[in-house]
């Protein structure tokens, strides 16, 4: 039996942390898991969080572009280590970001060589974020580099897409190994409900600074001019009553869900849906989305912006359709065209990639052909 740390600065990946302690436990390995007792996504203290089994104090932080923010991080990742210190581990599987947390846990391995570090990078900063032209200034250079110059200190690097193994030009590095995310849950039935008369569309998850509003609207737009539109909302977001705005202003209709959680209550909305949206920020450097998965558990056909991973999924699965301002009208006027038969056959599509990439199986045989 190893002991095993999962280091976790962010409740925003603890579905991940979730899939990783199920893994290793199943192997018998007793495992405990650190993370922030402060939520991200909430902006606000935490006194407990499910699958935590210590919550390391971090100093509050308001905007997530700040200098307080990267205080915050460089702070947490140093108690981390000096958590880590303590417990004397087998195995320290971290996740980056915070990137402050590779050099920290670098700095570990280099004083213990013994102990296996694995660093999952599931997010890169600052680069995923909507700020290219700052990219090259002096304090984006070095908050990346408390990533880069550290990550070959671990004996094997996961990343959560093939696009982030180019954009960190370890392509050809074979200590770099894709590993997806995955999910538990079992597809539910679904009853195919869409509408030939209408087109109903579904945006899942947070409407934020990240989401290309314009091109959302944008193509509704050019969708309307074939068909009756009407866009299905699950989620919340700073941005949101900008687009359901922006959207009545061109008469496109909105049902709004706010968040929904249950496997069974998103399916009946996917149900409705002929297409879901996958549309980023040409700047946001992603290759895959969380919501990609439940639009594909769903049978819900992507409409899909996201360059590399997902790309390659659709064009060599048939699972929706790629789209840019270029081919915009083309691909409005061919979705509010396309007979139902061919609607059908594109959603058991979207299953049967789920079932095979997505599923929790194909996660836990990464780990395992990797030696983790």
């Amino acid at each position: 039996m190893s002991k095993v740390a999962i280091i976790c600065a962010f409740d925003t990946y603890f579905d991940r942390v979730k899939m990783l302690r199920t893994y290793f436990e199943q192997k018998g390995d007793k495992v405990t898991v650190l993370t922030s007792d402060f939520s991200h996504r909430e902006k606000q203290k935490l006194q407990y969080y499910p699958g935590a089994d210590h919550l390391v104090h971090a100093h509050p932080y308001t905007k997530n572009l700040s200098i307080h923010r990267l205080f915050s991080h460089y702070m947490l990742a140093k108690k981390m280590k000096t958590k880590i210190e303590e417990m004397d581990p087998d195995i320290i599987y971290c996740l980056v970001p915070a990137n402050s947390l590779a050099k920290m846990m670098a700095l570990y391995k280099k004083k213990h060589p013994k102990v296996k570090l694995y660093f999952d990078v599931i997010d890169l900063w600052p680069e995923t974020m909507p700020i290219t032209k700052y990219l090259s200034l002096p304090p984006f250079q070095i908050w990346r580099k408390l990533r880069d110059k550290y990550l070959p200190f671990a004996d094997r690097v996961f990343t959560e897409c093939e696009l982030y193994q180019e954009v960190l030009d370890q392509k050809e590095n074979h200590q770099y190994e894709t590993l997806y995310w995955a999910r538990n849950e079992l597809p539910c039935s679904f009853a195919d409900l869409i509408s030939e008369e209408e087109m109903h569309f579904v945006y899942l998850g947070s409407i934020n600074h990240i989401i290309d509003i314009d091109f959302i609207v944008n193509f509704l737009k050019q969708c309307a001019l074939y068909k009756t539109c009407i866009l299905h909302i699950i989620g919340e977001g700073e941005s949101k009553s900008l687009l359901i705005s922006k959207l009545a202003e061109i008469n496109i209709s909105v049902i709004d869900h706010k968040k929904v959680f249950e496997q069974e209550k998103k399916q009946a909305i996917f149900d409705q849906c002929n297409y879901a949206l996958n549309i980023m920020k040409e700047s946001v450097v992603v290759g895959l989305t969380m919501k990609s998965l439940d639009y594909l558990c769903g049978g819900v056909p992507i409409i899909n912006t996201i360059p590399a991973d997902t790309a390659e999924l659709v064009r060599q699965y048939d699972i929706g359709f790629n789209i840019d301002r270029n081919n915009m009208d083309q691909i409005a006027k061919k979705i509010c065209s396309m007979p139902l038969a061919e609607q059908f056959a594109q959603r058991e599509h979207c299953r049967k990639v789920y079932e095979t990439m997505f599923r929790n199986g194909s996660f836990e045989e990464t780990l395992k052909n990797a030696g983790v």
